[in-house]
């Protein structure tokens, strides 16, 4: 299968230390199909084993349910119970055979033969039942690393099963002493692992030849998958840290989710074209209570905007109404908590098959919803003072002593987060920010540098620290010479969610003879030279008040370098390159002095955002001529 990318598949990204056992660690890997324990973490279980670790592999399934490889192996096309039961014993024995390869003994194997294909089915209607079997099992045998699959597998049975661990945990009241989790990744997109929450297991040339043979052992597989499996026997394998709930996933298609502050769920789905894709596009929402159950639920996705069914997926009854607002492939949904029995945790998935696998698997969603009022998805009328738990707003300050603590101060009053920057200010705008993030109580956050780097370096400062630290939906910039109303904050961070734009630029285009010459030099070069490559492009390229997307924060973090202006430029630059929505809202913008305080220089910033500009069209020519 396409999707399966052995851990052969190198990506240059740094990575934590290795995973060392002794001889008092108790390792508890849990098996969704038998070669699962070979191909994903066969290293690992000879370094435990060579440890003298103690060890308990369970086979949550015994992948009875698996015709192509039997149909060409028994050489008949009718595959019937019996057929599917013989089936199922007879990858019993290989997965015995291929521990026994490993150095563990048969006897430290559990099969629970629950259905395969069927564990999301489990997932949905009766979860309470294998997620207190697992809790069971993990509180009798007291494992200290317990390895698992990742939610972020593409096999519905892989991420179904990595769902009902978090349920099984989360029945712990205190969480298990010592307990250290680990999940792996069988079927997976061709899409780079997250660097901060990736650890590794080094094989030893022994080990990757023991691992070989524990893979050969799986004869049934290798009919029609020989090649592929025996890829899995590498330098190394490769798994995650189990993630917090709301980490950034760019292949996934809910690529923004967020408890808002209105007591909804608000979900922005994107659904991909891709050949071979079939069925109706559905969301599933799963959840628990803190009274240890959970309920699934179901939503048929709708081709335009509409009120939609929120169903219990076990009774099939309708509890509730949310509503979708969007087309075919993307749109926001929201279903209000209301509805859904207090969960302590979500967990959604954007259910449309492609072949046996699904586009993606399940993601954590943060419940925490903050006393304060949000930024209305539907109001035509916004409020005077909202504060917004999913807008997170990044000022950066250079010698602006006199303004900057006024700015974030009401900056507070429409973000939930503020990020001030202190770029190696030489007056005291370094000691107003702390006196502000004091009085707030938390709700700013000083970043310093020594000495001043510029505009670019800061904003990227902020949004790194955003998308590590906090739960934000939209990032909103804007700057801390007074040219900005706080107030238009709510402005920018509507028309992100409401358009699905990837990026909002608050545009002074209208009066523009009123701009202040330096200022509007820029402004004319800038949109001069753009506009014979992007017809499209906004008339206002230098405003610093933006709004953007959680996924396009991640972009350009992984794409675009600090500098000083000509940073905002490149941005907007890799927004037209990659086809990013932009939207722009017109905006007041307010000049003191002629504009004094203002840092740009319009000759040499001018100069290299020229520069800036020769080198991003080299370098997007040579991805075109690359991808042709």
């Amino acid at each position: 299968m396409s999707v399966d990318i052995p851990p052969s598949f190198e990506r240059s990204v740094s990575m934590r230390s290795a995973i060392a056992f002794s001889e008092n660690a108790r390792v508890m890997v849990l098996v969704v199909h038998p070669d699962d324990e070979a191909l994903a973490t066969g290293g690992l279980l000879q370094n435990a084993a060579k440890a003298g670790a103690s060890i308990r592999i369970i086979f949550a399934t015994d992948g009875d349910n698996n015709p192509w490889p039997q149909r060409v192996s028994e050489r008949r096309w009718r595959i019937g119970a019996a057929d599917r039961v013989r089936w199922g014993a007879r990858r019993r024995a290989e997965a015995l055979a291929s521990l026994t390869s490993l150095g563990i003994a048969s006897e430290n194997a559990v099969f629970w033969g629950y259905p395969d294909q069927g564990l999301t089915e489990i997932l949905l209607k009766e979860s309470k039942s294998i997620a207190e079997r697992i809790r069971a099992e993990i509180s009798s045998w007291q494992p200290t690393l317990l390895v698992s699959p990742s939610l972020h597998d593409l096999h519905p049975d892989h991420n179904a099963l990595g769902v009902l661990v978090r349920f099984a945990l989360k029945q712990f009241e205190p969480p298990p002493q010592g307990l250290q989790e680990i999940s792996y990744l069988v079927h997976y997109k061709r899409t780079a692992l997250p660097a901060h929450n990736l650890i590794q297991c080094f094989l030893s040339p022994e080990q990757k030849v023991i691992k070989s043979q524990a893979i050969l052992c799986h004869k049934t597989q290798l009919v029609l998958s020989h090649r592929r499996f025996l890829a899995y026997a590498t330098q190394q394998e490769r798994f995650l840290t189990i993630a917090d709930p709301g980490e950034y996933d760019p292949a996934h298609p809910v690529d923004r989710a967020f408890d808002a502050a209105d007591a909804s769920l608000h979900l922005s789905l994107t659904i991909r074209k891709r050949f071979g894709r079939f069925g109706k596009a559905q969301l599933y929402i799963a959840t628990d209570a803190s009274s240890g159950g959970s309920t699934c639920y179901c939503v048929d996705i709708p081709v335009k905007t509409e009120r939609v069914a929120l169903r219990d997926v076990l009774s099939g009854e309708e509890v509730g109404i949310g509503h979708y607002s969007g087309g075919l492939f993307r749109g926001t949904m929201v279903i209000p908590f209301s509805v859904m029995q207090s969960p302590q945790r979500v967990f959604v998935k954007l259910q449309q098959r492609y072949g046996f696998c699904d586009t993606a698997g399940w993601r954590a969603v943060p419940v925490c919803r903050p006393q304060t009022s949000s930024i209305p998805l539907t109001s035509e009328q916004e409020p005077e003072s909202a504060v917004s738990s999913a807008v997170c707003c990044v000022v950066p300050c250079y010698n602006v002593a006199s303004s900057c603590g006024e700015i974030v101060r009401d900056a507070a009053s429409y973000a939930h987060h503020i990020i001030a920057i202190d770029d190696g200010s030489t007056d005291d705008t370094g000691e107003v920010l702390r006196a502000v993030a004091a009085e707030l109580n938390g709700r700013v956050i000083v970043r310093s540098f020594p000495a001043n780097r510029g505009k670019g370096e800061a904003l990227l400062e902020g949004f790194r620290y955003a998308l590590e630290n906090l739960s934000f939906e939209v990032l909103v910039t804007l700057d801390s010479d007074r040219q900005h109303r706080p107030a238009d904050i709510q402005k920018l961070a509507h028309a992100c969610m409401q358009e699905h734009s990837d990026l909002v630029i608050g545009t002074r285009i209208k009066g523009l003879e009123m701009i202040p010459f330096k200022s509007r030099i820029g402004n004319m070069l800038a949109y001069w030279l753009l506009q014979m490559f992007y017809p499209r492009i906004p008339a206002d390229t230098q405003s610093g008040y933006r709004a953007f997307s959680r996924s396009f924060v991640h972009e350009i973090l992984s794409t675009v370098q600090g500098g000083r202006y000509e940073t905002e430029l490149s941005m907007l630059l890799l927004a037209l390159e990659k086809h990013r929505k932009i939207t722009t809202v017109p905006i007041p913008t307010i000049y003191f002095g002629n504009n004094r305080s203002s840092h740009f220089h319009p000759v040499a910033d001018s100069l290299r955002i020229y520069r800036l500009f020769r080198r991003a069209r080299g370098i997007y020519s040579k991805q075109a001529s690359v991808t042709n």
